[in-house]
């Protein structure tokens, strides 16, 4: 019966569920009380495990020495008190059709929500300000908030930062080659390739928005449990926590 219930949980968490989050899934999901031995005992025998990832190097920070970049005002603290204090953006790319394509994301570092994001055949600043918008539209940020990225050009140009501008956002970024400075987007983008873009494949740019919509704006937000949330979705975590205000 245990390995029926950890057959289903991999099916409905498309085969991305290592030991820990596996035996918090069957708790929260299947109601299902086991230790976490006997759900690697069991594992182990079956030969379920998570998936790992593949290799891959294309270049997506390229900084503009002539710009001005933002001070750190993060400084590798990513505790936050509520929705809408700190926002983390990066790009990242995918293969379409043979090629590069590039994603650009904005998450909200308290619940770790996706809140905008989009793709294009390029890492450019247009990329990265449609995902920003689509931000601002989503959670109209109140001021005070912080944002922080990395130093690419992207978010060094003058497009972005007036866009920082006109909505009152505190502009952040990491050291020069300091990928811990944004830890938690780099976490995203590392679940996102291992758990769903290293294995399958795009043969246009309307089929991987469709995929991605899914692995983003559905599967990850209020499906998939995060240990640096108690084990619980984004959205789970974001609701819970409203409820004890």
């Amino acid at each position: 019966m245990l390995l029926a219930k950890i057959r289903q949980a991999e099916r409905d968490n498309h085969n991305n569920l290592g030991v820990e989050r596996m035996h918090q899934e069957l708790r929260e999901s299947y109601d299902t009380i086991v230790s976490r031995r006997r759900v690697q005992r069991v594992m182990h025998e079956n030969g379920i495990k998570a998936r790992r990832s593949l290799k891959y190097k294309p270049q997506t920070t390229k900084v503009d020495p002539g710009a001005r970049a933002y001070d750190n005002l993060l400084r590798q603290d990513f505790t936050v008190q509520r929705r809408g204090q700190v926002w983390l953006s990066d790009i990242t790319y995918i293969r379409v059709a043979g090629k590069w394509a590039y994603l650009a994301v904005v998450l909200d570092l308290y619940d770790r929500m996706p809140i905008g994001w989009a793709l294009g055949a390029n890492p450019t600043a247009a990329l990265a300000a449609m995902a920003l918008r689509r931000a601002i539209k989503r959670r109209k940020p109140r001021t005070g908030l912080i944002h922080h990225s990395d130093r690419g050009c992207q978010y060094t140009s003058h497009e972005y930062r007036q866009l920082l501008k006109k909505h009152k956002i505190t502009g952040s970024m990491s050291r020069v080659g300091n990928p811990y400075d944004n830890a938690p987007m780099e976490s995203f983008f590392k679940t996102l390739k291992v758990e769903w873009i290293n294995w399958n494949t795009y043969s246009s740019m309307d089929e991987a928005n469709a995929s991605l919509f899914y692995f983003i704006d559905v599967y990850y937000s209020y499906r998939r449990i995060h240990s640096s949330l108690g084990f619980k979705s984004p959205k789970n975590c974001d609701t819970q926590r409203l409820l004890a205000v």
